[in-house]
């Protein structure tokens, strides 16, 4: 989002910084590879090198795979390149992610001539059978808790659908499904045994950023300038269910009943709730809120960087309230998802268990509340909500390492991820 007000929060939030960042190093070429690169064209390798394919079809898939890099740090084996897959609304903010991250870009119309050692997808829609070479497909977000009306089988999970998760002839469409949490492999089970056959449970590598950077929180804070301040952040999914659908007065809200001086307020958007409404749209709606002070912090690194940095977390039924209930966080209900939140699902536990925020606040008793529900946080209840939806804490990259460098038929680097 590059406009003069997104560039204003880029000053305050520009220093925040996940440990053990990424080096991507100078932006890849987009021209055909030479050298070297040429050596793993079509994934036939010299040696020991593969060339592996991260196609993503929207801007939250494209930043599930960029979680994933730390996997391969520093292996010079290992050559990227990245394709879009058609077909989705948001195609084009993916493609634009993919550049900022300095990625080489594949065509796709190239990508489909191509075999590749190993394909990484974090979404199963669009034609991803039409790919050659194995493929992995990891979750594109936390705990399967939505049904999305009108898309695949009524009533699935989006990314546990056996419509989305099996070839147009009935075959699994991955060589490994890996899911963050055994009960994720036990719901599909008896959906498609096929699929559940071919599954493996490795963790959530964005859990690990989060579990990792947790220590920098007085770092972040720094950097938002929030000094003495209780930071309130908004997380909003995306589409008419989404907090700013069926709220859409609540950033303005909150930003105008909250004393400047005593609270700080973010807002998180959804990626794809970004691309629908466009950088102006966006921009004029959250004009009042923005004037009164609160913060829009960037996708992928920045926004999680903001929910460490946390006081008190206000969400819907959006899978990103998991991560930060995982280090504890206190969490208000806002919205409990309509007809897309699942029962029995994560976050449909978490909103039972956490308490809610009124419809109506009165401006004048909304400090008040929210100060109380910080007192009323019970240590320990929101990693107990948010267990369900992540195992492996800790310990992901190590076992996506090593289910990664299996199917590539490679000895890992003898480092820690």
């Amino acid at each position: 989002m590059d406009t003069a007000w997104s560039r204003a929060d880029s000053a305050v939030l520009g220093t925040i910084t996940w440990p053990a960042r990424r080096a991507t190093g100078a932006p890849w070429e987009t021209s055909a590879p030479s050298g070297r690169e040429s050596r793993v064209k079509d994934g036939r390798a010299t040696g020991d090198e593969r060339a592996v394919l991260f196609a993503a079809r929207s801007q939250n898939a494209l930043h599930r795979l960029l979680d994933t890099l730390p996997v391969f740090a520093g292996d010079d084996r290992v050559h990227r390149c990245f394709t879009l897959v058609p077909g989705s609304a948001f195609s084009l903010d993916a493609l634009s992610a993919i550049d900022r991250a300095g990625g080489r870009t594949l065509p796709w119309a190239e990508a489909v001539e191509q075999t590749f050692a190993l394909i990484l997808a974090a979404s199963p829609k669009g034609d991803l059978h039409a790919l050659h070479g194995p493929r992995v497909l990891l979750p594109h977000g936390a705990g399967f808790n939505k049904s999305v009306p009108g898309e695949g089988t009524e009533d699935s999970a989006s990314g546990l659908d056996p419509a989305h998760l099996l070839r147009p002839d009935g075959a699994p469409l991955a060589t490994r499904y890996l899911f963050s949490h055994p009960s994720q492999i036990a719901r599909l089970a008896p959906l498609s045994p096929s699929v559940a056959a071919r599954s493996t449970v490795v963790g959530d590598p964005l859990l690990e950023r989060f579990l990792e950077s947790q220590d920098r929180r007085d770092r972040y804070r720094a950097a938002l300038r929030t000094g003495a301040r209780t930071l309130v952040v908004l997380l909003s999914t995306w589409g008419p269910e989404s907090l700013i659908g069926r709220r859409p007065g609540l950033p303005a809200e909150l930003a105008a009943a909250l004393p400047h001086d005593e609270y700080q307020l973010a807002l998180v958007l959804h990626p794809n709730e970004r691309a629908r409404r466009g950088t102006l749209d966006l921009a004029e709606y959250l004009d009042p809120a923005r004037q009164a002070g609160l913060i829009l912090p960037a996708v992928h690194e920045e926004w999680a960087s903001v929910a460490v940095a946390a006081d008190l977390l206000i969400t819907d039924h959006g899978s990103a309230a998991l991560y930060p209930a995982a280090l504890d966080r206190p969490l208000l209900g806002a919205y409990d998802g309509g007809r897309e939140l699942l029962p029995e699902s994560p976050m449909s536990a978490l909103l039972t268990g956490v308490p809610h925020l009124p419809p109506h606040l009165p401006g004048t008793d909304t400090a008040s509340r929210l100060a109380g529900a910080v007192r009323a946080h019970r240590p320990g209840s929101g990693r107990t909500l948010a267990a369900p939806a992540f195992a492996e804490q800790g310990r992901a990259l190590d076992r996506l390492r090593e289910t990664l460098y299996d199917l590539l038929d490679l000895t890992p680097p003898d480092r820690p991820v």
